[in-house]
């Protein structure tokens, strides 16, 4: 796989699909602690996957990528330019792969929420509020694209409140994130999924790309 420098690369896969194990002894370790054997299948699925796909990226055997953890989880490649972050809903994962520049991103399945409200009122500002309080499908939409920022800066969801979206743009970000230039946007995937990237913006331009993976081949979206 061929990355340019001002390229972001977005993955696609179906977890369901995927056929692969390369799982080093403690990913393994956290696979054996999922109760359920589905989830337990698609965590296999989604941490092989990455490392294949990274690994053609590196130009390595997948095996013997190393991933280090910032406080907050947020996984990264030892010794490597590139940059990367995975989400996933359901059986839907994405993957987001650049180099030398902070990356989030999110998925979510859109799905009926009973305490929409409640969940709006103790998440969202006020001016986010008033958007979204009956909206199922835009909630889902404002939580991605806020997920994909933090995801990106790589903090939690106590900084929720400290960011604010309008109409699938930043307008207020934390203070330790103002420093850099930010690039959000919402991703057409599935009609029933909502998914959003955030990217630094440390070049004139970027180029984002999108791919999927069908039963292990990889080809570019349209």
């Amino acid at each position: 796989m061929k990355l340019g420098d001002s390229e972001v690369h977005i993955w696609q896969v179906n977890l369901d699909e995927v056929q692969l194990h390369l799982l080093s002894a403690d990913e393994q370790v956290r696979a054996d602690r999922f109760k359920f054997e589905q989830h337990r299948k698609r965590f296999i699925a989604g941490r092989s996957f990455l490392r294949s796909l990274l690994s053609r990226y590196c130009q390595a055997d997948p095996m013997a990528l190393e991933f280090e953890y910032s406080s907050h989880g947020k996984p990264a490649l030892k010794r490597s330019r590139i940059q990367f972050n995975l989400a996933h809903s359901q059986h839907l994962a994405l993957y987001a792969v650049t180099y030398d520049r902070l990356v989030g991103i999110d998925v979510e399945a859109i799905r009926p929420m009973d305490d929409l409200e409640s969940l709006v009122q103790r998440f969202f500002l006020p001016s986010e509020y008033k958007a979204i309080r009956a909206d199922n499908a835009l909630f889902f939409q404002y939580w991605t694209c806020k997920e994909a920022f933090l995801k990106a800066i790589g903090t939690g969801i106590s900084k929720l409140k400290e960011l604010e979206i309008e109409n699938a743009q930043l307008k207020t970000i934390p203070v330790e994130a103002r420093s850099r230039k930010w690039h959000l946007q919402q991703l057409s995937i599935q009609d029933d999924f909502a998914g959003a990237i955030a990217v630094e913006q440390n070049c004139p331009s970027l180029e984002l790309k999108s791919f999927k993976s069908l039963t292990g081949e990889m080809q570019e979206l349209d």
